[in-house]
């Protein structure tokens, strides 16, 4: 069924009704999960409302944005909010919430159009797929400034906090925190646990993710964007080792998109303080730079041109390291029990040759 979170949350701007936009508050909040160790908020009114807000809305509306796309269209939502208490990948309870200014007339024909039938929970419509159970996507109408949608489970308790008029838990230092972020950055994201947690998003975890306790990111907008990183790590060697690594993967990666100079320029106003377990990062752009990053990273996710090719011989690939600009995928030989060996070598660029090698399991034979 067509009918699923990532289209939702792309079609939130194909529903939402024009109407005088309002004093940007966090009411939503008590809706979140109250074990919740993932919490990402998203003030698109504020950042539309700031300095910058005419040079994003541009940047959306070019489309095609890995990181804006999302985003397209959506004048009319006020604020995003993400939450999940974590868990295993594929199971994970999610909770999106949406504020705005909607018609529901449409929300509602547009889901069932794509075959959802309606429920109620709760005096509540809920928009659901025939026969849905508790893990599959449920879409709630509160008002016509709220709505939500996740797995079954997560949807209801929210109605249920809605009712009750709950306010955040202050058992929960995510959501304490959560209220103060929110009034101060018109992005931010909390993460506990990220290795648990971050499954809800789809993301595996990793031997990085491992070594993290706690991540927070906090995004101001005005003349200038500030961002803002502070990494909790589980012990003072893993934050030396995150305090070192992530520049030095940054400058990799300024070293891979050479040629983008703006991406470059963000990567080296990276500021990195390790304090015993604790990694603070950030950067502070302009207009003007996050302009061309934004174009130059729009760009980077365009298909690669160097790609894997068959092995070539030696005499193919000296003619071809010696044509200026061109891309060659070396073959190295190897035992044949062995995995085959290969670089990839560009050439042409500013700062000489480079050379990215990795290995490919034979087929067994």
């Amino acid at each position: 069924m067509r009918w699923c979170l990532l289209a939702l949350l792309m079609m939130l701007p194909l529903i939402a009704a024009s109407q005088t936009a309002r004093v940007a508050k966090w009411t939503i909040l008590p809706l979140a999960h109250p074990d919740a160790k993932l919490l990402i908020g998203v003030d698109w009114r504020r950042v539309q409302d700031s300095p910058l807000g005419p040079l994003v809305l541009q940047q959306v509306r070019k489309g095609g944005h890995p990181l804006l796309g999302f985003l397209d269209s959506i004048e009319n939502i006020d604020r995003i909010l993400v939450s999940s208490p974590g868990g295993e990948t594929g199971r994970s309870p999610l909770l999106v919430v949406g504020e705005g200014r909607f018609s529901l007339p449409k929300i509602r024909a547009m889901a069932k159009a794509d075959g959802a039938v309606s429920r109620r929970y709760n005096d509540v419509e809920l928009l659901v797929p025939p026969d849905a159970t508790a893990f599959d996507l449920h879409f709630a109408l509160l008002d016509g400034q709220t709505i939500l949608f996740g797995d079954g489970s997560s949807v209801k308790g929210a109605i249920d906090r809605w009712q009750r008029a709950d306010s955040p838990s202050d058992r929960n230092p995510l959501l304490f925190r959560a209220v103060t972020l929110s009034t101060t950055q018109e992005i931010w994201a909390l993460v506990e646990k990220p290795a648990e947690s971050l499954a809800s998003l789809g993301i595996a975890e990793s031997d990085l993710a491992g070594q993290v306790e706690h991540l927070e990111l906090g995004i101001s907008i005005a003349d200038m964007l500030n961002a803002n990183f502070t990494i909790q790590a589980a012990t003072a060697e893993a934050a030396q080792a995150l305090g070192t690594g992530l520049p030095a993967l940054l400058q990799l990666a300024a070293l891979n998109y050479s040629h983008q100079p703006s991406l470059t320029q963000v990567a080296r106003r990276l500021k990195v303080v390790t304090e015993n377990t604790t990694v603070k990062m950030g950067f502070s752009i302009d207009g003007r730079l996050l302009d061309q990053s934004l174009n130059e990273l729009r760009a980077a996710a365009a298909p690669p041109l160097v790609t894997e090719t068959t092995p070539v011989s030696a005499p193919q690939q000296a003619r071809m390291a010696s044509a200026p600009g061109a891309s060659a995928a070396l073959a190295v030989p190897n035992h044949p029990s062995q995995p085959v060996r290969r670089v990839v070598r560009i050439v042409g660029m500013e700062d000489g040759v480079k050379e990215i090698p990795y290995e490919v399991q034979k087929p067994n034979q």
